[in-house]
């Protein structure tokens, strides 16, 4: 079986520098559970977008809500669009998940983050009021 030595050097300052697509918050990266669909545009629209639409790498990405954790961190609301959001409740993982990025022009894999948590979404969509 293939090995590769994963570096880790970048893990620490990963999400202190500008221009990362990652937000950091107290929980770090997360996992959204959500049941159902999202529904988003294949086209970037024209127009005033208000910022939803960006570029990385040039891939199209869509910003599609405002995730608002509760301080006692047990439990989110996911704000979608401007008419729903969704309750959830927040998880600690039994196994913590690996992020990694994989260069393959020179074969190495680094350590990106951590995953402990995952913030699961079982309920349907409450109105904005």
């Amino acid at each position: 079986m293939p090995a590769v030595e994963i570096s880790v050097s970048k893990l620490g300052s990963l999400f202190q520098e500008e221009g990362k697509i990652s937000v950091y918050t107290r929980l770090g990266n997360t996992l959204l559970e959500i049941q159902g669909e999202l529904e988003h545009p294949l086209e970037v629209p024209q127009g005033n977008t208000n910022g939803k639409f960006t570029k990385y790498r040039g891939e199209d990405i869509v910003r599609f809500g405002l995730l608002s954790v509760d301080e006692d961190q047990k439990r989110a609301t996911l704000f979608v669009g401007e008419k729903q959001r969704l309750l959830g409740t927040i998880v600690k993982l039994e196994t913590p998940l690996g992020l990694l990025k994989f260069d393959h022009e020179s074969v190495s894999v680094e350590l990106q983050d951590i995953i402990r948590y995952k913030i699961i979404f079982k309920d349907r969509p409450l109105p904005v009021m």
